[in-house]
């Protein structure tokens, strides 16, 4: 099997080192045309990350950040860390990115075991990194999530890009034009190896966004409780 857990290690250190060598920051904003001409919620499977797991060392990167004409600050409620996107619900699909309820709940009941016999897990959050369009906090799970996003292909409804390789990461800001990056690399360079808490990850939800808001409250549809039905292929596979 891939070594989850060093295939993302290395790529967060390609991020880092992707910023430092980059001219500008670009527009990451979600909420686009495209995303607010939707009446339906949209939907992703992922992982809620309570405000309680932060220290307060969290607050000075969101202070500094705030200083950068181009970056806009997530809020603690919209805090997650997503594992796959599903797509604009719609009472009538017409397009790749939308599916019907039913197709959504299809979906849930397909998945249920084989994110159940996941069993929860450690998630520690930080450093600071960025893409060139949003700032995140790396993700040190030893490598779960990305075996959870692995078994969820099985299952995917939107078709998986593989141009992209998945990477489980916490945003924290979305810069909203592009700009010149300025002083964005050595002010979040303060922060690369420190950590800002951590969590146990007990259950994986489907969340559903509201697309009229930026950032609305996460809405969940259903919560796969991890450690039900796990089978003994998935124990062998966790350290003691």
């Amino acid at each position: 099997m891939p070594d989850s857990n060093a295939e993302q290690e290395e790529g967060f250190r390609r991020v880092w080192q992707n910023l430092r060598q980059v001219a500008t920051v670009e527009d990451g904003r979600h909420d686009t045309p495209h995303w607010q001409s939707h009446t339906g919620k949209f939907a992703l499977c992922g992982v809620r990350v309570p405000a309680s797991a932060f220290t307060t060392d969290l607050q000075d990167v969101r202070e500094a950040l705030r200083s950068l004409p181009f970056v806009r600050l997530h809020p603690d409620h919209f805090l997650h860390i997503a594992i796959q996107e599903l797509g604009f619900v719609s009472d009538a699909p017409m397009h790749r990115d939308e599916l019907a309820r039913d197709r959504l709940d299809e979906f849930i009941a397909m998945a249920g075991r084989p994110i159940s016999d996941f069993g929860p897990f450690e998630v520690t959050l930080g450093g600071v990194n960025s893409f060139t369009d949003a700032a995140f906090l790396d993700v040190h799970d030893d490598g779960w999530l990305s075996r959870i996003h692995r078994r969820l292909r099985d299952f995917a409804i939107l078709p998986v890009d593989p141009r992209y390789p998945y990477l489980p990461t916490l945003t924290i800001a979305h810069y909203v034009e592009s700009a010149p990056i300025g002083r964005l690399p050595a002010i979040l360079s303060e922060w690369r190896d420190s950590r800002f808490g951590s969590f146990t990850a007990d259950s994986v939800d489907i969340l559903l966004l509201d697309t009229a808001e930026p950032y609305p409250e996460l809405e969940v549809a259903h919560s796969f409780a991890l450690g039900n039905g796990r089978n003994p292929a998935e124990a062998a596979l966790r350290p003691a």
